[in-house]
């Protein structure tokens, strides 16, 4: 009797040592692959919706990021497309875009994500449209920090919220002064 104990609790102590671990690798797999995915809603989707404010083109791509609710009531984007946008009297030819995910956080079994980012575009290029009274610079965009909230329906991420934190003040570039020719004699 005493054999078939200690056996009975070896085979249980190992089979739950087994569980646990492949529950920690699932749980792992899981968060892994949520973040993976949040991470590249928020990249391509953050960088279509300043292409989107940036040359004001109509964009239904921006429905594979964007929960409908986000789009309706985003500032930028309504600003955009009513003509109040500094952007409207410039054809932009490109943009670079940055994103810096500083937190972001996905439990497997939860269906909301959590994330800080800090969105710049550091230089943007393109030209005055003809006949406007406008500075031929393109206006600088003003970067931001943001609390993003993402939600999973139906298998697909999609961000519901932005909710701005900080704005980030760019430098200014400093002219780098010229040399003075010295006279030849």
């Amino acid at each position: 009797m005493k054999y078939i104990r200690r056996l009975v609790w070896f085979i249980a102590s190992r089979l739950l040592i087994f569980t646990i671990a492949v529950s920690v690798l699932l749980c792992a797999f899981y968060m892994c692959m949520n973040t993976a995915n949040v991470y590249i809603v928020l990249s391509d989707g953050l960088e279509k919706r300043v292409e989107v404010i940036l040359t004001r083109e109509d964009a239904p791509e921006l429905n594979n990021y964007f929960h409908g609710d986000f789009l309706s009531a985003d500032p930028a984007l309504t600003a955009a497309f009513d003509g109040s946008s500094p952007y409207v009297n410039y054809n932009i030819t490109s943009f670079e875009h940055e994103l810096t995910v500083e937190s972001l956080w996905a439990w497997p079994w939860d269906s909301y994500a959590t994330c800080r980012v800090v969105e710049r575009v550091p230089s943007i290029t393109g030209t005055a449209i003809a006949g406007r009274d406008v500075s031929d610079t393109v206006p600088t965009w003003q970067g931001r920090r943001y609390n993003v909230t993402l939600m999973k329906t139906d298998g697909r991420w999609k961000i519901v919220g932005m909710q701005e934190e900080a704005v980030i003040i760019e430098a200014t570039p400093t002219p780098t002064p010229e040399p003075t020719p010295t006279p030849e004699p």
